[in-house]
């Protein structure tokens, strides 16, 4: 009787396949050598509206192009802050409009609140609109930037008028 190992179990080698082989899968393959030069492509122009480092210059390393992924632009937070700190602002400033007839002090409340919010507002979209341009397409947001600056001065002029309203009513 033979012995064999437990832990190498005899197999048989699979079985050749029967009929004829797919063109291009011969048996004998050319070696293939470990780097063949390709000479440097040119930087193709990016598509209008994508950003400049769409399409970076390939970069060859042993003779093969590198695979340079294109990112999304991230959206700036100071923009998104901005919008919400405006929507907060002329969220507080309306019942300050209302309030500020009956109680003065009500009023000024309220215009303390839509003031700061309408000012951290106005500053968080100058300070986004930087960082967009600084960027150079990789922080997206500009659009949110706007909004944000447009709403924080409604924001500021609504907190004016509210406490134009106060000082009237005192």
């Amino acid at each position: 009787m033979t012995s064999q190992d437990p832990y190498q179990p005899h197999m048989q080698p699979p079985p050749h396949p029967v009929g004829p082989q797919p063109p291009g899968y011969s048996q004998a393959q050319p070696p293939y050598p470990y780097s063949h030069p390709q000479p440097p492509y040119p930087a193709r122009p990016a598509p209008p509206g994508w950003p400049h480092f769409a399409f970076p210059p390939p970069v060859l390393v042993d003779g093969y192009q590198l695979v340079q992924p294109r990112l999304k632009p991230i959206p700036s937070g100071p923009a998104i802050g901005s919008l919400v700190a405006g929507i907060g602002g002329v969220l507080g400033a309306i019942p300050g409009l209302i309030a500020a007839g009956f109680s003065p002090w009500t009023g000024f409340t309220f215009f303390m609140f839509a003031a700061l919010t309408g000012i951290g507002s106005v500053g968080l979209a100058l300070y986004a609109k930087r960082q967009i341009n600084a960027a150079r397409g990789g922080v997206s947001g500009r659009g949110l930037a706007t909004t944000g600056l447009v709403i924080g001065i409604v924001a500021c002029s609504f907190a004016v008028i509210t406490a134009l309203i106060a000082l009237a009513a005192s």
